[in-house]
């Protein structure tokens, strides 16, 4: 999480570095920042939570066509 909001971070400071603007393009990227950090740690939350989750089931082992 805190690696997309320091990425995020720098990429809107230096979008307004580059053009003269002062917090608008930080803030916009950070707020993108904490909403994918966010995204990303619900979904190992829930890969955690439900470890079957990301395995394909039985039916599609069967039909995957090695055999």
């Amino acid at each position: 999480m805190a690696g997309s909001i320091l990425l995020c971070l720098a990429v809107g400071y230096g979008l307004d570095k580059w053009l003269h603007t002062k917090p608008l393009f930080t803030i916009a990227f950070m707020i993108l920042g904490i909403i994918g950090g966010g995204v990303t740690v619900y979904r190992q939350i829930m890969k955690v939570l439900d470890p079957e989750r990301d395995r394909p089931s039985e039916a599609e082992r069967d039909n995957d066509g090695s055999g």
